[in-house]
């Protein structure tokens, strides 16, 4: 099994800190945060005089470079840690906090939070994203600020009488960076989960708001229709870009019988974690001119000229000097390890930016293909993909309600030789609609009759019990046998077969997406 060695970032976060209290020490308070968030024992204790590293419970790896600069401060956390499922795969979080003054003489705290992930299976599931729980223990003693607003514990309640402009104003801000997620209360009152549970869930990663039934109908005339609204005790994300044109599926919406179910709320968290980070920013500028006077100020420790001449001279040091000698190499070497880490980190946010401007593309045609997909499903979109990884990830992007696509998914669309990319993307929009109707409680018939009427050939799982099936596909920490089938060729290699199987709400997951998958016989008992 190869080893993806390249950093994946996961969750990228920008914040303002006010001090909730004039009185408030803000560098001992961020600290203070810094030490819960860690659960450092007392011989693990950090302090803004010096830097340490420490290896803590679960096989984390710290280190804690801060730096004082006439009023300014400047502090990098970074906390490496072995994924508790899959040892190969390693976490990576870069906490970032700087205190400075601006032209006004007022002080200016930011925090920037980045995670990212390394190693671990090329084509396995992406691990699951939280929001760090510094956060919380920031929000004890500052108000985090977002370029959008203060984050909130409790979500902000919305009246009828605002709903226009809330949408006008809030939702369909070009500048808006967040998410916006939604709440409505369930026509017999109260909620799928309680509110404050639903925001410290999604805590950071958007602005938090909450809805009444009543005034649900009043969102659906202002986004204009019940495809961009959301209701009956449902949640929905507004991410940023939203438009009264926008394609619906492109901001997810979790039906309350989902909502219910932390797996569905864990996926949610993911498709927020990645909208941040394809949200680029970077630290401050004089975030690197304080590194760079950190890195000096390391150096010139006071007692390292003379424990150098010490040794220069031949002259036997005594223990004292030894240490500090030791200590000095061990500064210099961590300066030189930052200095490192701040290219990679330069390295990975260019390539960030590049993989943005390619997904902004993808994006552009998915959302082209969606404005001309206005027609029968018998006809292809207009726009056609140019592969067929392409056109799963445009169901991915349009089917989200209907359709889970597992990994193994994308990963046999990308090695298809299947010649045809817009066949395979009618069929996946076939499953998409049909999936739909499911859960509607639409479909009366069996599915090969209404895939026949759609043109699809379909093939239920195999029943026989002398075959061993193959048709098993990892879904993060279970496996899903998906054996039901949508075909169209006949060569194994050049083929298209699309592996499926049904979901408890009525869609379906699909495993396979490619060339056939050849069964195996079970090996027959030996005679005795």
């Amino acid at each position: 099994m190869s080893i993806n060695t390249t950093v994946q970032p996961r969750l990228a976060l920008h914040f303002e800190l006010t001090p909730r209290s004039a009185a408030t020490d803000a560098d001992t308070a961020f600290l203070a945060a810094c030490v819960a968030w860690l659960g450092l024992d007392q011989g693990q204790q950090l302090s803004w005089d010096a830097p340490s590293n420490h290896t803590l419970d679960g096989g984390r790896i710290l280190r804690w470079a801060p730096f004082h600069d006439e009023g300014s401060s400047l502090a990098d956390i970074v906390v490496h840690a072995p994924d508790p499922l899959d040892r190969a795969l390693q976490w990576s979080t870069h906490v970032t906090y700087v205190c400075t003054t601006n032209a006004s003489g007022a002080m200016q705290r930011q925090v920037n939070i980045r995670v990212g992930t390394e190693g671990g299976a090329p084509n396995g599931a992406p691990p699951p994203v939280r929001p760090p729980r510094l956060l919380s223990e920031l929000d004890a003693a500052f108000t985090l600020v977002s370029n959008d607003g203060p984050l909130q514990r409790v979500p902000t309640q919305l009246e009828a009488g605002t709903l226009d402009a809330f949408v006008r104003f809030v939702l369909c801000d070009p500048a808006r960076t967040m998410p916006v997620l939604l709440l409505t209360e369930l026509p017999d009152g109260g909620f799928v989960m309680p509110p404050e549970q639903f925001a410290s869930e999604m805590f950071g990663l958007g602005l938090c708001f909450q809805l009444r039934h009543s005034d649900t109908f009043a969102l659906s005339d202002a986004v204009g229709g019940h495809a961009r609204s959301v209701f009956l005790g449902s949640a929905r994300a507004y991410l940023p870009g939203f438009t009264l044109e926008s394609d619906p599926f492109q901001h997810p919406l979790v039906l309350a019988r989902a909502l219910a179910l932390p797996g569905e709320r864990r996926r949610l968290v993911q498709r927020l974690a990645e909208v941040s980070v394809a949200r680029p920013f970077s630290d401050p500028a004089v975030a690197d001119v304080l590194r760079d006077k950190r890195a000096a100020a390391y150096s010139k420790r006071p007692d390292s000229a003379e424990a150098l001449a010490a040794a220069e001279s031949g002259v036997e040091m005594d223990k004292t000097q030894m240490i500090s000698l030791v200590r000095q190499l061990e500064e210099a070497v961590r300066a030189a390890e930052g200095e490192l880490a701040r290219t990679r980190e330069r390295l990975v946010e260019s390539r960030q930016l590049l993989e943005h401007e390619r997904s902004m593309a993808r994006s552009l045609r998915t959302t082209l293909a969606a404005l001309k997909e206005r027609q029968p499903i018998s006809k292809p979109a207009s726009d056609a993909p140019q592969s067929v990884l392409e056109a799963v990830e445009r169901a991915q992007a349009m089917y989200s309600d209907a359709l889970r696509i597992l990994p193994s998914a994308h990963s046999s669309a990308r090695e298809s030789e299947f010649p045809d990319p817009d066949t395979a993307w009618s069929y996946l929009k076939a499953l998409g609609e049909v999936g739909r109707r499911r859960q509607d409680r639409a479909l009366s018939r069996p599915l090969g009759e209404v895939f026949a009427d759609l043109g699809v050939d379909y093939s239920p799982g195999p029943n026989d019990p002398t075959r061993k099936t193959p048709y098993i596909f990892r879904d993060g920490d279970r496996e899903v046998e998906a054996a039901d089938q949508l075909r169209k060729g006949s060569n194994p290699v050049t083929c298209l077969r699309i592996y499926f199987a049904s979901t408890e709400d009525g869609g379906f997951v699909i495993g396979h997406v490619g060339k056939q998958i050849d069964t195996i016989p079970k090996p027959v008992p030996a005679a005795e």
